[in-house]
């Protein structure tokens, strides 16, 4: 089955912004019999064997053997490397830890195939980055952006990290396998899809505020997908084929996109990092942590509500940013924390001369409004995906939520729509009610 609009990938775009994008990957090969057409796609690639085929127990059940059946029998010489289940239980995690013990399990090879989602991509993406290796990715769940992208999203010394490397040569994926993946896989996706709307606007702040780099296209590429699935989301709970297919469809075009900013701008922001600070929390007190997309859904229904009572403000007082982080919260990590909020200082600075010009903020006010999702439609989208939409659905409670909201705009140098609530006097206050209210 292949979706019916025109697929952008492998196409090179002149782009209004003022860059010529090539849109990668490659391929795109989502059908029924993509497996099947795995040995061909690596023949139209021009990529050279021997290949290596990671993957973990779950995503070598899921698609794992096949693919290795499929490559062995058309003379590819596959080499299967597992990525192990670390020894506390749970399943394989990115970090700078596991990518050093698979470096030094990495049979030889001259392309790799990465077979799983969100940790078994970023770890082939990131090793194929260091041994300037090609690399082809067989999707198993529709459960984050980042299959396309150029991004890694690692843990690096406790610290929730991105890596530059390169997008995959192809993504390949079919509808059954995608079907059959456990649900909870699908709702993350979605999670991290929604958050689409919070990262536009919180990249807009920076263009404006700043005059980073901006380019409407990115935002715009999925504008006629997300219908499919914001407004059908018992349609995806009922894992209709145009649902899911939409689903996919947007992930890897926003992965597109953040290739096409050279940055984790377009899908990423405030949102993003509730859930990172979340799973830094976990690192350092050892409580478990829940699917990054997951937390991420829950946590853009907050940074969208936070986004709504920031733009009410006509005539902002804004406050000087804190000068350092809170480090007895941060623990052993503050040291990391501090250095990158430290990058953000001047940036900080520049927003409160920002904020106190009345007519820069009611530009501002009128540029983000439109990027933005109402709460309550976000809320509605993923309650009746059957996705995560309160902090017990995380395993946690609202007071952990609330710690991951205070204090996640510490992390990365970027300014998110966290930053202007501290400066505008919404946060620390608001925090236990905005959490009561929409977690």
């Amino acid at each position: 089955m292949h979706t019916t609009r025109e697929s952008p990938f492998g196409n090179r775009i002149d782009c209004d912004c003022g860059r010529v994008h090539q849109i990668t990957p490659d391929l795109v090969v989502h059908h029924d019999s993509a497996l099947s057409d795995l040995p061909d796609t690596l023949t139209r690639l021009g990529v050279e064997k021997p290949v290596a085929v990671l993957m973990d127990e779950r995503t070598r059940a899921a698609a794992g053997d096949t693919v290795a059946d499929r490559l062995a029998a058309a003379g590819w010489e596959p080499a299967c490397l597992l990525v192990p289940d670390p020894e506390d239980g749970g399943s394989p995690v990115c970090d700078d830890h596991t990518l050093k013990a698979t470096e030094e399990t990495l049979p030889r090879a001259a392309t790799l195939v990465a077979v799983g989602s969100g940790v078994i991509s970023d770890l082939t993406k990131w090793l194929a980055f260091q041994r300037n290796l090609p690399f082809v990715v067989v999707a198993t769940a529709a459960s984050m952006n980042g299959y396309a992208s150029a991004n890694v999203a690692p843990t690096i010394e406790g610290v929730k990290s991105i890596v530059r490397a390169r997008p995959p040569r192809a993504v390949v994926a079919t509808p059954d396998v995608l079907a059959a993946a456990p649900y909870v896989l699908t709702t993350a996706g979605l999670g991290d899809i929604l958050a689409k709307s919070v990262s536009s606007a919180d990249w807009k702040l920076n263009h404006l505020v700043y005059g980073d780099y901006h380019c409407e296209r990115a935002v715009t590429l999925i504008a006629d997908i997300e219908p499919l699935y914001l407004d059908h989301p018992a349609a995806l709970r009922a894992r209709e084929p145009r649902a899911l297919a939409a689903l996919f469809d947007g992930l890897l075009l926003t992965g597109a996109a953040m290739t096409m900013a050279e940055s984790s701008s377009p899908a990423s922001g405030g949102e993003h990092l509730v859930s990172h600070t979340l799973d830094m929390m976990s690192a350092l007190d050892g409580h478990p942590h829940d699917l990054h997309g997951r937390q991420v859904g829950i946590g853009t229904v907050l940074a969208s509500e936070v986004y709504r009572r920031v733009l009410e403000i006509e005539s902002p007082r804004p406050q000087p940013a804190a000068a350092n982080v809170d480090r007895p919260f941060w623990g052993r990590l503050a040291g990391e924390v501090a250095g990158h909020y430290a990058k953000k200082r001047e940036r900080l600075g520049i927003l409160q001369q920002t904020l106190s010009n009345p007519d820069r903020w009611a530009e501002l006010r009128q540029a983000l409004a439109p990027h933005l999702r109402a709460p309550e439609r976000l809320k509605t989208c993923l309650r009746e995906a059957g996705a995560a939409h309160q902090a017990e659905d995380l395993g946690i409670d609202r007071g952990r939520l609330r710690d991951a909201l205070l204090h996640g705009h510490e992390l990365r140098a970027r300014v998110t729509v966290l930053d202007l609530a501290w400066m505008m006097g919404i946060l620390p206050d608001a925090a236990e009610e905005l959490v009561a209210t929409w977690a």
